[in-house]
C-alpha cells in the first residue's frame, strides 16, 4: 500500500467516527431543543385553557382545536398535574399517521377538575430534522470528497520530488557506467533524501569501477604466468629422469594449472560480457549454431552412448553477439553432458521462439534457484567451475532473453526463451 493511501486510511480511521459521532450529537441535541420549543408552545396553550375555564359559566367540554384533540373536559377530582408524551393520530387530509405530542394538565377551579388536553402535530419539527440529516450527510459526503481530492492534490505535488526520484532510482544500471544525479527539492525531507542518494550511489558507482578494473587487470595479468607455469611443467613432463611419483605430482600441478586457466578465462568472460564489450550485433538462426556445437561435441558424445534426439525444424530467429550465442549454446551442451548418465538421452527442441534442452540425469543436490549463481556446484559433478550457468543467466540478462530450468519425469530441463 502507497504511502499516501495509508496517510488517508489513518486519517479516515481518527475522522470517521469523530465526525459520525459529531452528527449524531448534533442531531439529538438540536431534536432535543426542538422538543423543548414544542413543549413551550404546549404549556402556552395550556394557560389559554386555564384561561378560557376561568371565563365560562358552567362546566362543559371545550373544543380548543378544529381537529377536536386539543380539549377541556370536566372530571372527577384529580390531583393537579401535567404530563408530556408522544403519540400517532391518523390524518385523513394526510392520508399517513402522524407524529403528535400531547401535554395533559389536571386543574381545578371552584371544586370543580377539569383535564386539559393540548396537542400540537410535530411533522414539522420532524422534517427539520430530516433535513438537518440528510444536510450533514451531504456535508460529511462532501468533507470526504474534499479530503480525497485534496490529497490526491498533495500526493501530485508535495510528493512529486519523492516519485521523481523513486523513478529515477528505479531508470538507474549500475552496469551502464554512467553516474546517477539527483535534483534537490524544495521540501526539506526530500532534499536531504536526495543528498544521502546522491552520496551514497556516488560511493557505489566508483566502488564499482575499481572492483570491474580490478577484475579485468587480474584476470589478465594472470593469463602470463600461468601459461608459463603450463609451459614448464610440459617441459619437466618431457624429462626422461622423472621417477612415477614425480610424474603423479607433476600430472596434479597440470590439471591445477588447467582448470585456474578454465577459471581465469572464465571470469574474463564474465567481465566482458558485463562490461558489454560485445558490441557486435548480427541476426540469425540459432539452429544453425546448435548443430556446429553438437559437431564439436560429438566425440564426447559417443564415448558416454549419449543419444541426442533434436527437433530443428522451426527456426528461431536471434539477435545478439554471435560469439556469445556460441557461448551460450556451448555452454548448455556441455552442461547436458556433463551431468548426464552413460548411455543417457539428450532432447534438442525449438519451438515458439524458444529453445529447450533436456537431459536424463540425477536429481539436483542444491536449490533449483541456487544454479545461476557463481560457483554454486551440483556435488555430482566435481569437475565444474560452477561459473557455466551464470555466464548462461549474464548473457540472456544482456539482451533481455530468459532462461529457466524445472526438473520433470527424470529431466533436467532448461528452456530458452527468445
Amino acid at each position: 500500500m502507497k504511502l499516501i493511501s495509508k496517510t488517508i486510511l489513518y486519517y479516515l480511521l481518527i475522522c470517521l467516527p469523530l465526525l459520525i459521532i459529531a452528527g449524531f450529537l448534533s442531531y439529538y441535541l438540536i431534536k432535543l431543543e426542538v422538543q423543548d420549543g414544542t413543549d413551550e408552545a404546549l404549556w402556552k396553550e395550556k394557560l389559554q385553557g386555564e384561561r378560557a375555564i376561568k371565563l365560562q359559566a358552567e362546566a362543559k367540554k371545550i373544543y380548543l382545536s378544529l381537529d377536536s384533540i386539543s380539549t377541556i373536559t370536566p372530571i372527577s377530582f384529580h390531583k393537579e398535574s401535567y404530563s408530556f408524551s408522544d403519540s400517532l393520530i391518523y390524518d385523513r387530509y394526510e392520508e399517513e399517521e402522524l407524529n403528535y405530542r400531547f401535554l395533559k394538565s389536571y386543574f381545578t377551579l371552584n371544586k370543580q377538575t377539569y383535564l386539559i388536553t393540548v396537542a400540537k402535530t410535530t411533522f414539522e419539527e420532524d422534517d427539520l430534522m430530516e433535513s438537518l440529516f440528510s444536510t450533514f450527510a451531504i456535508i460529511l459526503a462532501s468533507l470526504m470528497l474534499a479530503f480525497f481530492a485534496v490529497n490526491w492534490f498533495l500526493s501530485k505535488t508535495l510528493w512529486k520530488p519523492f516519485y521523481k526520484t523513486l523513478d529515477t532510482l528505479n531508470k538507474y544500471e549500475l552496469k551502464n557506467y554512467s553516474n546517477i544525479n539527483f535534483s534537490s527539492a524544495s521540501t526539506k525531507e526530500f532534499g536531504q533524501l536526495n543528498k544521502a542518494l546522491n552520496k551514497m550511489t556516488e560511493k557505489i558507482h566508483n566502488d564499482f569501477l575499481q572492483q570491474k578494473e580490478f577484475t579485468e587487470n587480474a584476470s589478465h595479468e594472470m593469463q602470463t604466468p600461468l601459461t608459463i607455469i603450463k609451459a614448464n611443467i610440459s617441459l619437466l613432463m618431457q624429462s626422461p629422469n622423472l621417477q612415477a611419483e614425480e610424474m603423479s605430482y607433476l600430472q596434479t600441478i597440470d590439471n591445477t594449472t588447467k582448470k585456474m586457466t578454465s577459471l581465469n578465462k572464465a571470469l574474463l568472460l564474465l567481465a566482458k560480457i558485463d562490461n558489454h564489450q560485445f558490441k557486435e550485433i548480427t541476426t540469425f538462426n540459432i539452429a544453425v549454431t546448435l548443430k556446429n556445437v553438437l559437431l564439436h561435441f560429438e566425440d564426447l558424445l559417443i564415448a558416454k552412448h549419449i543419444i541426442v534426439e533434436s527437433n530443428l525444424t522451426e527456426e528461431a530467429t536471434v539477435h545478439m553477439n554471435a560469439a556469445l550465442a556460441e557461448i551460450l549454446i556451448t555452454n548448455l551442451i556441455q552442461n547436458a553432458i556433463r551431468h548426464n548418465t552413460i548411455g543417457g538421452k539428450i532432447m534438442i527442441d525449438i519451438k515458439n521462439n524458444s529453445l529447450i534442452i533436456a537431459n536424463t540425469g540425477q536429481p539436483l543436490t542444491i536449490k533449483p534457484n541456487d544454479l545461476f549463481v557463481r560457483f554454486k556446484k551440483n556435488d555430482a559433478s566435481k569437475e565444474s567451475l560452477g561459473l557455466g550457468l551464470s555466464i548462461l543467466k549474464s548473457i540472456t540478462q544482456l539482451y533481455n532473453y530468459s532462461i529457466t530450468y524445472n526438473y520433470h519425469h527424470e529431466l533436467h530441463i532448461f528452456t530458452l526463451k527468445f
